[in-house]
């Protein structure tokens, strides 16, 4: 329940001394809020650090506004959360009763307390919903639950030890309770921003700002165009084919043909137009091309996409004769980080490794002779001809992520405040001719027909799914066509433009023991 009219937050705390003491006395106080010195049974609240818990909401509940934190104490508890308590498990801070705390209960706490946040900001809509606070408090809140995913799921913290466990779901549907909120305010900030514009032109240009009460200086940040927004449409695109397929498409819907044809949205479309046609060659391709971020939301389905890749690749190398690839080649073809990531990968599936200290990646990949013992225990050959499902590798670090962590020479606040979202640059012109006929002009016709392609993908995917579920004869032939395009490069593979705009290397000195990945990836000359 709400008082009379729009909430507007009163608190400029943290946290009230009210709530602080209650929770004291209940013993609901988390141990990064405990007082030094105090006894772990009987803790006392340390009021400088300690932040407002999250608490669901009832019928009979009231909403005041000294309860509630203003939007300057929004964004002040959302800067002391990742500066001081996101890395604690690694940098831990004096000040605090404990030192060593894994960061999975780091991750609890924080997702906690900036969900309370993120209510506080909900409360005070209509007038918080365009403001810088809410738009950055929820792009932040996205990055870090994907930064978590990938530090809880094989990144560095994995193994930090503590009692809880990582559940999936739960980190989903936090992501989940950050985008809606987040397009929402975009989509409001947009509708504010053409409204002034419309005003302005009437010679009405002070109405609007009048109305919200504005004052010239604070009119930005009250009605914010986010400089990041095409990196978020990325990251959501990407999460939402690996979590939520069949929300994809109606998301995607509401986007405006502006926003899809952008390059760093059209990145995201051309990966998912690639996996929902076979084609995860190019899949694989641009997931090794991605920045850190975007690798994060497209590893939800990385390891499907290698296992079809090289069930593809198996069901097409000339059986009969037998071949063998180079160890580096599959590594790259994979696009794995590590040869120990590419070695358990292919055991797990009965995939032989000739060692070879000689040879590109110090072994071979042994594609066997049909009808050999090796053949008969290798499970996507003896298996039955339908493209696998799911992947049952098991989950830990993967290789191409840690790859790019490690690249990225920054620390978790520094990502979680949006220094590794890809930055796209578009040149502003009178037209694009001007700036650049020969380039700009062809890069944006290819990314705008690469963006309307997306919406057209998941059909066709699913008509072909629908041939290959029709007899074991057609699955074979259907198999076989879609390995062609996979590894042939579809819609011209790498080179596309779009994206990060970022060309494989080729390999034209390949050894003739490769010429099975030469005609798999399209790298043969």
């Amino acid at each position: 329940a709400f008082d009379t009219g729009p909430i507007v937050g009163e608190l400029s705390d943290m946290c009230s001394r009210e709530e602080a003491k209650e929770r004291e006395m209940t013993r609901q106080l988390d141990k990064l809020e405990w007082k030094v010195g105090s006894d772990p049974r009987h803790a006392e609240v340390n009021l400088s650090i300690a932040c407002k818990k999250y608490q669901r909401s009832s019928a009979d509940k009231v909403y005041r506004g000294c309860d509630v934190r203003n939007l300057d104490a929004c964004w002040r508890t959302m800067e002391y959360l990742m500066s001081e308590i996101l890395d604690f498990d690694m940098n831990p801070k004096k000040g605090y009763a404990v030192q060593k705390v894994p960061y999975i209960e780091v991750y609890s706490y924080l997702r906690d307390r900036t969900r309370s946040v993120r209510v506080d900001l909900h409360l005070q809509q209509p007038r918080s919903t365009t403001h810088r606070v809410f738009a950055e408090t929820h792009e932040c809140c996205l990055r870090f639950e994907m930064l978590s995913v990938f530090l809880l799921t094989g990144g560095s913290a994995s193994s930090s030890g503590g009692t809880e466990k990582y559940d999936q779901k739960m980190g989903l549907k936090a992501m989940s309770q950050t985008i809606e909120p987040l397009m929402n305010g975009y989509q409001t900030a947009r509708e504010k921003q053409m409204a002034k514009s419309i005003l302005a032109e009437a010679g009405l240009g002070g109405l609007l700002g009048g109305l919200d009460g504005d004052d010239d200086g604070d009119d930005e940040e009250e009605c914010w165009c986010s400089p990041v927004e095409m990196a978020m449409h990325r990251y959501i695109i990407l999460l939402l084919m690996c979590f939520s397929s069949e929300g994809l498409l109606q998301h995607l819907a509401r986007l405006s043909r502006e926003i899809l044809s952008h390059p760093t949205v059209s990145f995201a479309t051309q990966v998912f137009a690639a996996f929902n046609t076979d084609d995860y060659g190019k899949f694989l391709r641009l997931y090794r091309q991605a920045d850190f971020l975007t690798a994060v939301a497209m590893s939800g389905v990385a390891d499907l996409a290698r296992l079809r890749a090289l069930y593809l690749l198996l069901r097409t190398y000339p059986q009969p004769i037998g071949d063998k690839v180079s160890l580096g080649r599959i590594k790259e073809f994979l696009s794995f980080g590590s040869d120990a990531h590419v070695r358990a990968f292919l055991a797990h599936h009965k995939v032989r490794v000739q060692d070879d200290p000689a040879a590109h990646g110090g072994g071979f990949v042994v594609l066997p002779k049909k009808g050999t013992p090796e053949a008969s225990e290798c499970t996507l050959l003896s298996g039955p001809a339908k493209m696998p499902e799911k992947c049952d590798f098991p989950q830990g670090p993967d290789s191409m992520l840690v790859a790019k962590f490690e690249a990225l020479g920054l620390n978790r606040l520094d990502i979680v405040f949006g220094a590794a979202d890809p930055v796209v640059v578009v040149e502003e012109g009178p037209t694009a001719m001007e700036v650049d006929p020969g380039a700009e002009a062809a890069d944006t016709d290819e990314a705008t027909m690469e963006s309307d392609a997306a919406g057209d993908a998941a059909a066709a995917a699913a008509e072909r799914q629908a041939q290959v579920a029709a007899s074991s004869e057609s699955a074979v032939e259907a198999t076989t066509a879609s390995a062609d395009k996979s590894f042939g490069g579809g819609d011209g593979g790498a080179g596309d433009s779009g994206g990060d705009g970022i060309a494989p290397a080729t390999d034209a000195s390949a050894p003739p023991s490769d010429v099975a990945t030469e005609a798999a990836t399209g790298d043969a000359a």
